[in-house]
């Protein structure tokens, strides 16, 4: 095996060579049921002590790359083959059956992932967050038993508070717990719309929001961005006019799948509009602490003199998306209906977990993990600008993002990229399609890149990979540009 590692990293040189034997692995160098080299004879190739190597192993065998047999050595796993993902190329993917694909990607051996717009779960406040666990028999009766549809009142007071950070004036009494932003974006569908209605949406836009309306009857509508995450505030006018949306749908601050941001002068013109002509907005603020800038850009709540903002945000990203919490704040006049909708579904957020993210949130747990991770983020990110920058071939275009996990790829104008995602996933990386981002796809020409969970040598690996398989589509001939087919960025 070809490996090699920088004893100056921050990365640890175990981890960095796990990371080249997974690569090894999913470019077929080292087949299923191959034998790695023994502990001792690694060791001395490389000039790293025993345990440097037992360590990389015992990474690789807990991760299930591999399988060790004492007094036979340690062998690549015969299932590291993926089995997901692998759609005929001329299957339309659907927000649905991709996000079903997602929620798969992280368990499949062999298959390292930059599709999921997810943070990295060995960086999960997992020791410091279990101290608010409570134990007191005490607490037993609010803690083991059902609660309040709207929220532990703990958590909602500390939730006012945390919000006061993004400049929202909120009082705890104004804020709905809910079982994270897919599930207020849900809520907040069914409250406002009917079968055949129509939403205004950036396009391209979260998917899950597209799954969402589609699951109910609703008809996404989308208004394009520009590279750098601006909207046409005047086909906003004219749709808004033409289709009487029942609201519009957005997320400002680091969008995904982009990660740019709107204005901030587009942000008071927009709610200019949505005064002038009464339509709500729906702003999806789950990525604004993922900052690499200076000053993040100011939450439309925030700025909103009137009640035309419905602000929806969570805690997956920040910390971990298995506690399964967030909020919505939204007009007095929405919010007794979104809580009774509420109750209706599930009842109440577990109340146990509601009251330990109180008391972390009190100790200002957030902002330590932040300070611990915002770095390593943004190395990911500034790996990943740099070797889109090294290896993409000329015509080919991305965001540049100043906060979030995700970049936006689009693919050069010449060049059949039908079979690009599938061919990634053969190689051993996933990606994730654009079309699925997309009120009206436009398939084989964009890809979201997310940087959150890898680490920069699997980022290095994968763009290297994606590169390669985008150039042999170029050289493959000219091809005609699909009808309806414009570069986002």
């Amino acid at each position: 095996m070809d490996i090699a590692f920088d004893r100056n990293s921050t990365v640890p040189v175990y981890r960095q060579i796990a990371e080249q034997i997974k690569t090894h692995i999913s470019a077929g160098r080292l087949p299923a049921e191959s034998r790695l080299p023994t502990v001792r004879r690694l060791a001395t190739e490389l000039g790293v002590t025993r345990l440097t190597v037992q360590n990389a192993y015992a990474e690789l065998q807990s991760a299930g790359w591999t399988e060790s047999t004492v007094g036979r050595g340690t062998f690549v796993a015969a299932h590291t083959r993926p089995q997901i993902m692998r759609h005929r190329p001329e299957v339309n993917l659907t927000p649905d059956g991709y996000i079903n694909d997602l929620l798969q990607v992280g368990n499949a051996v062999g298959l390292r992932s930059l599709a999921s717009a997810s943070p990295d779960p060995r960086l999960f406040p997992v020791e410091e967050f279990a101290t608010h666990i409570s134990t007191d028999p005490a607490e037993a009766a609010s803690v083991w038993q059902y609660a309040a549809s709207e929220g532990d009142p703990a958590l909602r007071v500390q939730i006012a508070e945390y919000l006061a950070d993004r400049g929202l004036r909120v009082d705890p009494d104004e804020v709905l717990v809910v079982a994270g932003v897919t599930q207020g974006l849900s809520l907040v569908t069914q409250i406002l719309c009917r079968p055949g209605d129509t939403v205004l949406v950036e396009d391209p836009t979260y998917l899950g929001m597209l799954h969402t309306l589609r699951s109910y009857g609703v008809q996404p509508l989308g208004v394009p961005l520009d590279a750098c995450g601006a909207l046409d505030l005047d086909q906003v006018e004219q749709l808004v006019i033409q289709t009487r949306p029942r609201f519009l749908y957005l997320v400002p601050t680091y969008q995904n799948p982009g990660g740019t941001s709107l204005p901030v002068e587009q942000r008071h013109a927009l709610l200019a509009l949505a005064e002038k002509h009464g339509f709500l907005i729906v702003e999806d603020d789950i990525y604004a602490r993922l900052t690499y800038a200076e000053e993040i850009p100011p939450a439309l709540h925030a700025l909103d003199s009137g009640d035309n903002v419905v602000h929806v945000g969570s805690f997956s990203k920040l910390l971990s998306p298995g506690l399964r919490l967030g909020y919505v704040i939204a007009p007095s006049s929405l919010h007794s209906r979104l809580a009774s909708l509420r109750r209706a579904i599930d009842l109440c957020s577990p109340p146990l977990l509601q009251r330990a993210l109180a008391g972390y949130l009190r100790s200002d747990g957030p902002k330590r993990h932040l300070r611990r991770v915002l770095p390593l983020y943004r190395q990911r990110r500034d790996t990943l600008l740099n070797a889109l920058d090294r290896t993409m071939p000329d015509g080919a275009t991305w965001t540049e993002p100043r906060g979030g996990l995700c970049v936006w790829l689009t693919l050069p104008p010449r060049g059949n990229f039908a079979d690009l995602h599938h061919a990634c996933v053969q190689k051993g990386f996933a990606f994730s399609p654009g079309e699925v981002f997309m009120a009206q796809p436009q398939a084989g020409r964009h890809l979201r890149i997310c940087f959150g969970e890898p680490t920069p040598e699997t980022i290095n690996a994968a763009v290297d990979t994606l590169a390669a398989l985008v150039r042999e589509r170029l050289d493959t001939g000219i091809y005609p540009i699909p009808a309806g087919w414009r570069p986002l960025v």
